[in-house]
């Protein structure tokens, strides 16, 4: 009886051990899928989520990319994972939302496939030329399209980077090709090659090379400046009317996850993302820490579908 009350008293002393016990919470590894490629801001968050997870639970977190499709690839794998809390998908407001206006089809559906969890991080979207370009500012940047119409490239790396770009063009009126890419690292790594002279891009991915002097950043995408680089212009400022657009990042889970499951991995993910060295880690990036309840992610989803059907119809473009 003793040997007992020691192994109950000890079970209870573990981090969210009452509900895991009670499911045998988790029984293997858990598995990330992020629908961009390494070096991503949604991969650099998902392998910090991990990082926390393994370090709560004891076991091991393993992170799988998978590119391409704007987020599609990776969106499907996880809604047909099993539903037991282990499989755990990270991704950009591209997967979770603004594919359903972007796409005629999709292999999954982000509103009835999946339980949202919480937003993790949320930024807006950074303006970056290539440096040779001879344009300091996003003035002058317009005005060199005007004056080279459709000989200026732009690469995008998701939805998000590519709606900007198509605003850019419709509220500059300037024309500008745009050359797609798998990731916006991918889209990033050429605009600093000059392959293509311009690209938006996350801060998280983006604002290091801006330091390192790689990549010129032109502007925000933000209404007025950004709390965390309170030192850049906002687009609107200098003259491109209403250019307002969010990347955020958020954790779903595939549908049917039972309810204590999902409670406790909720609880752990939002533990590890209000740590001071993850809050902390991700400012430096660019990005801010903005847990919600799934109720409030459902209804980010629902309101980014809609906003982005709307842009869509102002920059003329037709779902893939």
């Amino acid at each position: 009886m003793l040997h007992r009350r020691r192994l109950l008293l000890g079970v209870a002393a573990l981090p969210f051990a009452g509900t895991a016990r009670a499911d045998r919470f988790p029984s293997g590894p858990f598995r990330f899928i992020v629908p961009f490629g390494a070096g991503s801001a949604t991969d650099q968050a998902a392998r910090n989520i991990a990082d926390g997870l393994n370090r709560l639970f004891n076991v091991p977190a393993v992170v799988e990319n998978k590119p391409g499709a704007n987020g599609a690839i990776a969106a499907e794998v996880a809604a047909k994972s099993k539903p037991d809390g282990q499989t755990i998908f990270v991704c950009s407001n591209t997967a979770a939302a603004s594919n359903v206006a972007m796409m005629r089809s999709l292999p999954y559906d982000p509103l009835k496939d999946f339980q949202p969890m919480t937003l993790i991080g949320r930024a807006p979207v950074f303006m970056m030329l290539n440096p040779r370009v001879e344009a300091n500012t996003a003035q002058e940047f317009v005005a060199l399209c005007k004056s080279r119409p459709g000989t200026i490239n732009f690469g995008s790396g998701s939805a998000s980077t590519r709606i900007s770009g198509e605003l850019l063009k419709a509220r500059a009126s300037i024309d500008m090709v745009h050359v797609p890419y798998k990731s916006t690292p991918a889209a990033l790594q050429d605009t600093m090659a000059g392959h293509v002279q311009m690209c938006f891009a996350d801060p998280v991915t983006s604002l290091p090379q801006v330091k390192a002097g790689t990549v010129r950043c032109l502007g925000v995408g933000n209404r007025g400046r950004y709390t965390l680089t309170p030192d850049i212009p906002t687009l609107i400022k200098q003259g491109i009317p209403d250019f307002e657009l969010m990347t955020w990042t958020g954790v779903m889970l595939p549908v049917g996850v039972p309810t204590a499951v999902f409670t406790t991995l909720r609880d752990a993910v939002v533990k590890i993302i209000s740590e001071p060295a993850y809050v902390e880690r991700q400012a430096q990036g660019g990005s801010e820490i903005t847990p919600c309840t799934p109720e409030e992610m459902r209804r980010i989803q629902i309101a980014e579908i809609e906003l982005y059907r709307e842009m869509m119809k102002i920059a003329g473009i037709e779902p893939e």
